[in-house]
């Protein structure tokens, strides 16, 4: 069973992003899950004069939305043995996303970005200020970039490129 697992992962290759936008719903997502989970505790261990059904529908509610939204993510699956790939965003159990036709990927390469941050206070939020660096997969098709992984640790992007390096056939 586990060499068929094994060919399974060779031939497809998920890349999630983390840098899609759904990171804030995701956050209040999770929000609304721990908000619904201390609605039920809390009925539980005081004695509350609210209907019963109103605390089932307020934490119900939340825990509803909260699933919803912790689960949002996007990236972009490959399917090396078909030469095709698609961007997709999924919620939940649905996915959304075309599969595409893969070009010819010449080359496959690791670009490292470093840059400072700086955002501007505003009193609400609290500002980091630092260096970053972000860690590419850049897959080249006729020298031309055809599409670009980020990661934010040396090892993924590593692992990632030698995956994609493998399934495109690439030494």
């Amino acid at each position: 069973m586990s060499n068929l697992t094994d060919r399974k992962a060779e031939k497809y290759f998920n890349y999630k992003s983390r840098n899609d936008g759904t990171k804030g719903p995701r956050l209040l997502g999770q929000i609304f899950l721990a908000s619904g989970v201390i609605v039920i505790l809390l009925s539980f261990i005081n004695d509350l004069e609210t209907e019963n059904t109103k605390i089932a529908l307020v934490a119900g509610g939340a825990l509803v939305i909260g699933a919803i939204l912790s689960t949002l993510n996007s990236g972009t699956l490959f399917d090396f043995q078909n030469r095709k790939f698609k961007e997709y965003q999924r919620f939940l159990w649905f996915e959304s996303g075309e599969w595409e036709g893969l070009p010819e990927i010449d080359q496959v390469e690791l670009v490292f970005h470093s840059f400072r941050t700086s955002f501007m206070p505003n009193g609400i939020t609290p500002t980091i200020n630092g260096q970053v660096t972000i860690y590419k997969c850049v897959l080249l098709s006729n020298g031309t970039k055809f599409l670009a992984l980020d990661f934010e640790k040396e090892k993924a992007a590593v692992d990632a490129l030698q995956k994609i390096k493998e399934g495109l056939g690439i030494l």
